[in-house]
């Protein structure tokens, strides 16, 4: 089993509202919960090889933003070799929020109508805010019962765009497709009526939402052509088999509690080495800006010494090589540290095991990840040791 997360990028160079920092901060710890990677993308301008990696990209609602022609042609481009995209709207559709998904979307069949949906009948409690609960058969409506769909415009579907979920027949206008899904040739897309299906203390307040969300990146991804079955399969099928007492009930959801916990653990030791590579990338850069003023600085001190006979303390700053020597020992200090750390979160995961309040798929999947972190940290050790020496002599 690859220890490979699927990664998951959400554009932020249209001036989405769908943001990971704010509205979409939920959504983006759900995924990260669930073993994706999940992070921003803001790439000006979208280009194919910009995408490479990228397993699934979001729009979430652009806002008097629009693509560029060429940019349209590298996100085809990265559906076609396989890439999963959601495109999500807003009641009005492209005309009311100033933008052109569907100049995009229509690639794929679906293009979203200038629209805002209301239902007098089924709805939340207000006619904007839809309960959609009929629902094509199909991977990403597994197990939900019904969807909250505030603020939708309807789309409009064309080829072999297949309608996941439509308005009632009781709704303004009726009948009409807000959810959408299409194959196109490896790749797969999802075109939704508002974004606001996935929005922190918006549609996420509906556990169908939740499930929905897990389902559809699932699908954009290419997870449900693995022969092992969802979770949410997975938890169906073990309710349908298995009806335990109070006491039981209780110490399975505790058990499940604590895989969810290892599991979150594990994730953010991944995800905080991503974080320090980021940094240490962005240290790279600030360090040499400060050689080039040093430079700079010497320069003008040995000029104003020269011309002036004035003397000017060049030496303001540590020399290049001191300075990757305080470096190199706060680098192994670190790495020494978190490979402390893994390894203890690893005996801790052993401990569950053998005391069988952790499954053996569960411990192979979280020893695996920490297995190959712990080796990766060991190669970096080494050569941090090895550049230290180096350094030194």
């Amino acid at each position: 089993m690859s220890a490979r997360r699927k990664r998951i990028a959400f554009d932020q160079t249209q001036n989405e509202r769908g943001r990971l920092d704010t509205t979409y901060s939920q959504l983006g710890q759900l995924l990260k919960d669930n073993d994706y990677d999940v992070e921003a993308y803001t790439e000006y301008m979208i280009m194919p090889k910009k995408l490479e990696g990228i397993d699934a990209l979001v729009f979430a609602c652009p806002n008097g933003s629009k693509l560029r022609s060429n940019e349209i042609d590298a996100i085809k481009k990265f559906v076609q070799d396989g890439g999963g995209l959601m495109l999500l709207s807003l009641s009005g559709g492209d005309k009311g929020l100033m933008t052109n998904m569907s100049l995009l979307s229509k690639n794929f069949g679906i293009e979203f109508d200038n629209t805002a949906v209301k239902d007098e009948r089924d709805n939340a409690g207000l006619p904007t805010l839809l309960m959609i609960s009929g629902f094509v058969q199909h991977s990403i409506t597994e197990g939900i019962n019904n969807i909250l769909l505030p603020s939708s415009c309807t789309l409009r579907l064309s080829g072999k765009a297949m309608a996941i979920a439509a308005t009632s027949g009781a709704a303004d206008p009726p009948n009409q497709p807000v959810i959408a899904a299409a194959d196109f040739e490896r790749g797969r897309v999802i075109c939704i009526g508002t974004y606001e299906i996935f929005r922190r203390g918006g549609g996420l307040k509906n556990d169908g939402n939740t499930t929905f969300a897990l389902n559809c990146f699932r699908w954009l991804t290419g997870e449900d052509r693995l022969t092992r079955p969802s979770r949410v399969v997975a938890a169906q099928a073990k309710a349908a088999e298995e009806r335990p007492s109070a006491g039981e009930g209780a110490q399975v959801t505790f058990e499940a509690e604590i895989d969810k916990t290892l599991r979150r653990l594990v994730n953010a030791v991944i995800d905080l080495q991503k974080d320090i590579a980021r940094l240490t990338e962005n240290t790279g850069r600030i360090e040499k800006s400060i050689e080039g003023l040093r430079g700079q600085f010497q320069d003008f001190a040995e000029k104003t010494q020269q011309q002036f006979g004035l003397m000017v303390p060049a030496k303001q700053f540590k020399s290049e090589e001191e300075n990757r020597i305080e470096e190199i020992i706060a680098d192994i200090d670190s790495i020494e540290k978190e490979i402390k750390s893994v390894h203890q979160l690893r005996d801790h995961i052993e401990q569950k095991l053998s005391t069988g309040t952790m499954t053996r798929e569960s411990y192979d999947e979280q020893v695996e990840k920490l297995d190959e972190r712990l080796a990766s940290l060991d190669r970096r050790l080494a050569e941090k040791r090895e550049e230290f020496d180096k350094q030194a002599s």
